[in-house]
């Protein structure tokens, strides 16, 4: 377990995870096993892995959209993670979701890393699943731009 300095926690629990990487020295990263959804983001065109993080872990990102980096079997890929209780959905249970971007596999029960980059938004309720849809989008633009992918 690490020990993080009172200042980074502010940080990374206000999602400002980029000033908590410029006080640690590293970026912030949550390990945990991939665990079952309700497999929405797979039908509107974002598959998540959802994320039950490891039991030291002590500290999580404040409700948002982060670009990040993920770590799954020696492989760094990149993607996007909603920290929240998915307003839209009328979901009230914290969720950790990663949209890994090109990647298609099983990896249910396998213990992931993310490494959180930038914060794109904060979480808000959407009138309906299409308005949820056009503004993942967007947010995968932003994380591609921010991640220098383009």
């Amino acid at each position: 377990m690490i020990n993080l300095p009172e200042k980074a926690i502010i940080e990374i629990r206000a999602g400002n995870v980029k000033e908590a990487k410029r006080i640690l020295g590293i970026p912030f990263s949550v390990k945990g096993k991939v665990i079952h959804g309700n497999h929405l983001g797979r039908t509107i065109g974002f598959p998540t892995a959802n994320i039950q993080p490891d039991e030291d872990t002590l500290v999580l990102p404040g409700n948002g959209v982060y670009a990040v980096n993920v770590f799954v079997n020696g492989k760094s890929l990149q993607g996007m993670t909603n920290i929240g209780i998915r307003p839209t959905l009328d979901l009230l249970q914290l969720s950790i979701e990663v949209n890994i971007f090109d990647f298609n596999e099983d990896i249910y029960g396998q213990s992931i890393s993310v490494e959180f980059f930038d914060r794109i938004r904060d979480e808000r309720k959407f009138p309906g699943l299409d308005a949820l849809k056009e503004q993942i989008s967007k947010d995968k633009e932003t994380a591609l731009s921010l991640l220098g992918v383009r």
